[in-house]
């Protein structure tokens, strides 16, 4: 059987089993069921939203990645710019200066 883009197959064991039949677990159903919803990843401390804003401004190329250090300097490495945006936006008010980890 071919499947589209739009659906596959889904395995029993991703479908909560309510008196449904065998039939009805194997139906078609959209890929969206399937994929983990990306969820907003805020800052949890001023230090670390300010290294993330540091980070999209250099991956941006209004500063150079020449002046970058420690933490800055491996988000902008490791992180995409969708994901830096998210740390940099994030409210400083409530948020301690460092996390203790």
């Amino acid at each position: 059987m071919k499947t589209s883009n739009f659906c596959k197959l889904v395995p029993p064991q991703r479908i909560r089993r309510t008196g449904t039949s065998r039939r009805e677990l194997y139906r078609r159903r959209p890929i969206t069921l399937l994929k983990p919803k990306e969820k907003n990843m805020p800052a949890k401390s001023k230090a670390q939203q300010k290294a993330a804003g540091a980070a999209l401004a250099a991956k941006r190329g209004q500063t150079p990645k020449s002046r970058l250090k420690g933490a800055s300097k491996d988000m902008a490495d490791s992180m995409s710019e969708k994901q830096l945006e998210e740390f940099a936006s994030t409210k400083r008010r409530g948020k301690p200066e460092r996390t203790s980890h």
